[in-house]
């Protein structure tokens, strides 16, 4: 075999489900798993984390005053709602995950230790079925690199405009909001500039980062899911070995409550994550879709356009990994109904039904209780964008 195919087929190991998500906050100074660091790289880590903290609620408060002071025109006020709502649904997960961050570290460390060692464990586990797909990475690639895009590309603007076509500085920042000092000087642009980047750093990681988790952790769930209906479904039972049978259910169903139990505890931690997630996508497409009415397809509505799709994007993955929670974890339901089962003795059957009756009811990631995660919700959410599309341009037309 190929040296290529040998390391394309290598099981994946838990701590390569979690790297890139445990990586989005170590840039930022924010050790959320505590794992052992050298003295200085971390002190200097987290005194940028704390930078990046001061910087954005520096940065929060004026995006939040300035959305506030309601301008008369209606793109200005479609561009500061736009940061608004990005803002506000980066606090949310900020402050959520903070507060949450040892419960996630207990949740971490027991999907690890449930998690396959021995290789061909991990074969039978199909552990590679359950890492970040290529369409996974490729929507977090574009994410991330749009917003990175419009982190430094109105400062290459202001340059390329100085030193290239020879005019002044434009002074262009990454946010609009005026702050409490003028940026149209060169230090304060440059410290204007700062806090805009340090402030951006923060909410895009958490943002993405937060979503990541979200999506590692629910796919350990479904990879558990899918092993026990693997092993129900081709388990076969005879009436002469009730007591073995009976014996392999009650260890199934010890197995499978445990795996809702930690279902239940992901569904909590980011239960009020996904909700402030489906408020601000629905606000942001809205915010975008009006904006296009109002200003066109310009520059700026292009990169706006850019930030649609990238959300969109985000949330389909989202809504996509909490739809396979639903669809494995009824499999097992289904993985009961397909065995065997009337080779098995009465009592057998019995227990059976009450596994299937118990499967039957899916597991769901749901936005604090209130709206399912699916595949469903991204549907609802681009019909209500698109309805609220039309009617604004409907209205302006008439205007």
């Amino acid at each position: 075999m190929p040296k290529e195919n040998q390391k394309k087929d290598k099981p994946r190991s838990y701590e390569d489900f979690n790297y890139m998500s445990h990586m989005l906050f170590k840039t930022l100074g924010y050790d959320i798993l505590a794992t052992n660091a050298t003295k200085w790289p971390y002190i200097i880590l987290r005194g940028y984390f704390y930078l990046c903290i001061v910087c954005n609620f520096y940065a929060a408060f004026y995006v939040t005053l300035r959305f506030l002071q309601w301008e008369r025109s209606e793109s200005k006020l479609m561009r500061h709602a736009l940061h608004f709502f990005y803002m506000f649904s980066a606090e949310v997960k900020f402050a959520t995950f903070v507060k949450y961050r040892k419960r996630l570290r207990s949740l971490n460390n027991q999907l690890k230790d449930l998690y396959p060692t021995d290789a061909k464990q991990q074969e039978v586990y199909e552990v590679n079925r359950y890492y970040l797909s290529r369409t996974t990475r490729i929507v977090l690639s574009f994410y991330y690199s749009v917003m990175a895009l419009m982190m430094v590309t109105p400062h290459l603007q202001s340059c390329i405009t100085h030193f290239v076509v020879k005019r002044d500085f434009p002074y262009l920042r990454i946010f609009p909001t005026q702050l409490s000092f003028s940026s149209e000087t060169p230090w304060g642009y440059v410290f204007a500039y700062f806090v805009d980047f340090t402030y951006s750093h923060l909410i895009v990681n958490f943002t993405l980062g937060t979503d990541l988790w979200m999506i590692c952790a629910s796919s350990q769930i479904c990879m558990h899911f899918g092993y026990l209906a693997k092993v129900l479904a081709f388990y076969t039972p005879h009436r002469e070995r009730e007591e073995e049978d009976c014996a392999f259910l009650s260890k199934f169903v010890k197995r499978h409550q445990l795996i809702l139990d930690l279902h239940n505890e992901v569904d909590q931690i980011f239960g009020l994550l996904l909700a402030s997630n489906l408020f601000t996508t629905a606000s942001l497409l809205c915010c975008i879709a009006f904006y296009t009415v109002v200003e066109g397809f310009n520059m700026e509505g292009m990169s706006y356009m850019t930030v649609f799709f990238s959300v969109v994007g985000l949330f389909y993955l989202v809504s996509s990994h909490g739809q396979n929670v639903i669809d494995l974890s009824t499999s097992i339901a289904v993985a009961a109904y397909d065995q065997n089962w009337y080779e098995g003795s009465v009592r057998y059957r019995r227990l059976l039904m009450l596994i299937m009756a118990k499967a039957q009811r899916p597991s769901v990631i749901s936005a604090s209780s209130v709206v399912i995660i699916s595949l469903d919700t991204l549907k609802t959410l681009m019909t209500i964008t698109y309805r609220v599309f039309a009617v604004l341009r409907q209205s302006m037309g008439k205007n």
